[in-house]
């Protein structure tokens, strides 16, 4: 990485290290605590500023995290709206913003100066970032009085405003990862680190850590470092990274299931990429944790994958009434075992749990009716889930359970089952007015891709499972809107972070049809997939994708094309926990 100088109004531009912008990584040496980053330090108001010039002063200062308090950007304000200005009110702003070039009369003693622009998207406490619709503005005004002679800002709105250029200079997206509720795997969270020059990232990661999740994943997820822990700080002394926490962590003594949470977290959060192939070590108070130490690798906890299903595994589908896996390296599609690879009783929209479960779920006859079965020799049929309404195509979690929801009379209802005749309800208050058709678990088992219809055209929504003594389905936001004419055909999750969304519009040459990738986490850009051939159901894993297309045909995509798998006569195609 290599830092560069800049001036802006307010502000000046120089390397954390203090030397020529010239660093480099073999400069560094791969020391992860003195990582160099291009540093904003804010810069008081000229006495002759002009009153264009206080106001870009004092948005430049807001950026400066050399200033945490921001007392620089103070210094623009008159003394009362100083005291009154709270930059941590509401969710910063980030925009793509400029200020007007209107000058004030001479001998004006009050002045507006506007800043308008697109909005680009608010940072939430806790850094998770929302991008917003492109029909958002921002449409502010600062306005300006003298005092003594020198312009002042003494009306300025609530929070902070960051240009885009801002945001991008002054704070790191990192992933960081928390343990489901029954410490069985991680679940992703992208949020913006703000960049502290006196820190290296991995260190201002921690921390923010320690803070717990943002938005939806509250309650969803579990953060397992006791109340009140702290970071003391962090230091490489030869192959060992020495995270030190304050005494609060010597809470987890004892609970083994806990400590290993922590290390995952602690582990998949940092990755590899931040330190290199060290050894990690947790001391309490600079002293090794009490009941002989831990110590572990990064690599040590595949198991707690978000992903869960990683690698080329086989894929599975439905032919003449009977599930076949795939083929695969050679091999020829060929039946399941157990009452799936029967043509005993027909049933669609079949769903495959983990491979370590091995079993299949599917909707039978008129779609109230959820059944599942083993992928081993002489397993029948059990009926797992009963309703009245019709019932959305089944989804697994990585726990076992299988999901689907009930929709009838313009009402919805979430069901879960673990076994055969135990079904049980789960509340979900945003979409029990909603024509939901669609209900997929990701593969983390906390996060859900709904597609659901409230009046106004069907959306794609992503909310999070709430765990524990009850269950509820919450969080719900909005991924891809409603539009006119557009129909949702099937939507599948790529990995535990990205969702592939299926969609269908008419056009004068018929429908047309576009497949892309979303992914969830950051508001990053849809990533469309070229489509040849008019699809019914997708499924996919980090690799691959799996369709079945309008004459039966199969079709498998690597990345670069569509090859032909089956020639005709197959449908519903499912990866494990897809």
């Amino acid at each position: 990485m290599v830092a560069t100088a800049a001036a802006l109004a307010g502000c000046t531009i120089v390397p954390t290290s203090g030397n020529p912008p010239t660093a480099s990584e073999e400069e560094r040496g791969g020391d992860i605590l003195s990582q160099t980053y291009v540093r904003i330090l804010a810069q008081p108001p000229r006495p002759d500023a002009t009153a264009v010039e206080i106001v870009r002063g004092f948005q430049a200062a807001m950026a400066s995290f050399d200033d945490p308090q921001r007392k620089v950007a103070r210094q623009y304000l008159t003394g009362e709206a100083a005291t009154g200005w709270q930059p941590w009110a509401t969710a910063t702003t980030v925009c793509d913003c400029r200020f007007a070039d209107d000058l004030p009369e001479e001998d004006a003693d009050k002045f507006s100066v506007s800043f308008k622009g697109k909005k680009v998207a608010t940072l939430e406490k806790g850094g998770r970032y929302r991008p917003t619709s492109s029909e958002e503005t921002v449409d502010e005004s600062f306005t300006l009085i003298r005092v003594n002679g020198e312009w002042r800002i003494s009306a300025a709105p609530a929070g902070l405003i960051l240009l885009r250029s801002d945001l991008t200079r002054a704070y790191a997206p990192v992933e960081i990862y928390f343990p489901n509720l029954s410490f069985t795997g991680l679940v992703a969270d992208r949020v913006r680190v703000p960049i502290d020059p006196s820190r290296g990232l991995p260190e201002s990661l921690i921390r923010t850590l320690l803070n717990g999740p943002s938005g939806p994943l509250a309650g969803a997820v579990e953060n397992v470092y006791p109340e009140g822990t702290k970071l003391n700080g962090i230091r490489v002394e030869g192959d060992t990274l020495y995270v030190d926490f304050s005494a609060q962590i010597a809470g987890l003594r004892g609970r083994p299931d806990r400590i290993k949470a922590m290390q995952a977290q602690l582990a998949w959060s940092l990755g590899t990429d931040r330190i290199g192939g060290r050894s990690i070590e947790i001391l309490v108070n600079g002293e090794t944790f009490p009941g002989g130490g831990i110590r572990f690798k990064i690599t040590d906890f595949p198991s707690y994958d978000p992903a869960v299903i990683t690698g080329d595994v086989a894929g599975y589908f439905v032919r003449d009434g009977m599930m076949y896996r795939a083929a695969k390296d050679g091999e020829q599609s060929a039946p399941v075992l157990g009452a799936a690879g029967q043509s005993t009783r027909p049933f669609n929209h079949s769903a495959v749990s983990s491979e370590d479960r091995d079993q299949v779920a599917a909707l039978m006859g008129d779609e109230t009716g959820v059944w599942a079965t083993q992928l081993v020799d002489g397993s029948p049929w059990q009926r797992w889930i009963n309703a009245q309404g019709r019932l959305t195509p089944p989804s697994w979690d990585r726990n076992g359970e299988v999901w689907s929801v009930e929709s009838a009379g313009g009402r919805s209802q979430v069901w879960r089952a673990s076994t055969g005749g135990h079904q049980s309800p789960v509340p979900a208050p945003e979409l029990a007015e909603a024509d939901v058709t669609a209900f997929r678990v990701a593969r983390d088992g906390v996060r859900v891709a709904v597609v659901a219809d409230n009046g106004s055209g069907q959306t794609v929504q992503i909310g999070s499972i709430v765990r524990g003594q009850t269950y509820r389905v919450g969080a719900l936001e909005t991924l891809v809107p409603a539009e006119e004419g557009q129909k949702v055909i099937d939507v599948a999750w790529k990995d535990a972070t990205t969702l592939l969304v299926l969609t269908e519009k008419d056009s004068p040459n018929g429908p047309q049809q576009a497949l892309a990738a979303y992914p969830i986490l950051d508001g990053d850009e849809k990533t469309p997939i070229e489509l040849s051939k008019r699809l019914k159901s997708i499924t996919s894993t980090d690799s691959r994708i799996l369709a079945s297309d309008e004459n039966g045909a199969l079709t498998v995509w690597d990345g670069k094309k569509w090859n032909l798998l089956v020639k005709d006569g197959s449908s519903f195609p499912a990866y494990p926990l897809g």
